[in-house]
């Protein structure tokens, strides 16, 4: 009977082992095997403590692993995955049920990257239930004679003409008006209105980080008097996070590709236009970067913005699905 250990941070080694372990399902599934999020908790822990790592060990090997990240009042969010070589041997089912039985009273949901068939029926089996779907969308920046592709110009409305002066992200400076701004404008997603400083500036560490492409939206004109007001600096009325995988994230064979990583707007510029300025305006520099590619993330049951990506010629490539116990 398989035995799962649940700890709460890992050692050197044993977060040595599980990144080994998702870069081996990675490269059989083509498939990330963990988010971001979980793969810095495993590199650097929870500092609230809220993180629970989920190590099944067959033999003397780690053969799965899975991990939750825990939230007052909301279920668990969670990620599980099987070595290759030892699937169809109910670790799955072992995780899935490690996962439940160590959730609080809201329950507990877990994601599957790539929508793998393997997952809907591990799913399936469990008479688990689809609560959530991430769309995975593209756009071609570069037509196939090598040139850069046409892009609608970020043309503002009259409001945020005047209200909003469009800059790089300062290290250092807007730390925290980025993360009031980012709580406001995903108050109904706590993985990312969730985001703390630490674990920014975990983002900030890491090798893809570059301020450059980090837009935000600082308000300027007669909104831009709030800042003294508060004694908080520069408030930021939106912005549009970009990122380069020198990998390629599986749309090319290694050459480097851009990604949409978050676009976000405070509740009392939403309307205005900002949203679609802030995106183009990032699409178009990953564009003038000479990448070929850039892709995004943008949940399935929000309607609107996947009508604004695929009014910029965005499409549905691939996806993720969050599964939860049926009952």
């Amino acid at each position: 009977m398989d035995e799962v250990r649940i700890v709460r941070s890992l050692d050197a080694e044993d977060a040595e082992r599980v990144l080994a372990l998702a870069e081996e399902a990675h490269a059989l599934d083509d498939a990330e095997a963990l988010s971001e999020q979980t793969v810095l908790r495993v590199r650097h822990g929870s500092p609230e403590g809220t993180a629970r790592f989920h190590l099944l060990v067959e033999e003397g090997d780690l053969a799965g692993f899975a991990f939750a990240e825990k939230s007052a009042g909301e279920p668990d969010s969670a990620e599980l995955l099987v070595a290759p070589g030892r699937r169809r041997r109910g670790h799955g089912t072992a995780l899935a049920r490690s996962l439940r039985a160590d959730a609080g009273d809201a329950g507990v949901r877990v994601w599957a990257h790539g929508r793998l068939p393997s997952a809907q029926g591990l799913a399936e089996a469990l008479g688990w239930r689809r609560a959530r779907s991430l769309l995975k969308m593209r756009l071609r920046l570069r037509g196939g004679d090598g040139s850069p592709v046409d892009l609608p110009e970020p043309k503002p409305s009259g409001a945020v003409a005047d209200g909003v002066r469009v800059r790089a992200f300062r290290p250092g400076e807007d730390e925290a008006a980025w993360l009031r701004t980012n709580a406001a404008a995903f108050a109904d997603h706590p993985e990312q209105g969730g985001v703390t400083l630490e674990d920014l500036r975990q983002r900030q560490a890491e090798p893809w980080f570059d301020a450059e492409g980090f837009f935000v939206a600082e308000e300027a004109g007669e909104r831009s008097g709030r800042a003294g007001q508060d004694g908080e600096g520069a408030r930021i009325a939106g912005f549009h996070w970009t990122k380069v995988h020198a990998d390629g994230a599986g749309l090319t064979d290694g050459e480097p590709v851009g990604e949409v990583y978050v676009v976000g707007v405070d509740p009392s510029w939403q309307g205005t236009g900002l949203g679609r300025l802030l995106t183009l305006t990032g699409v178009r520099d990953l564009r003038d970067r000479g990448l070929p590619w850039v892709l995004l993330y943008v949940d399935e049951d929000n309607r609107a913005a996947v009508r604004l990506y695929e009014s910029l010629g965005f499409e549905v490539w691939d996806g993720d699905v969050m599964y939860a116990p049926g009952d």
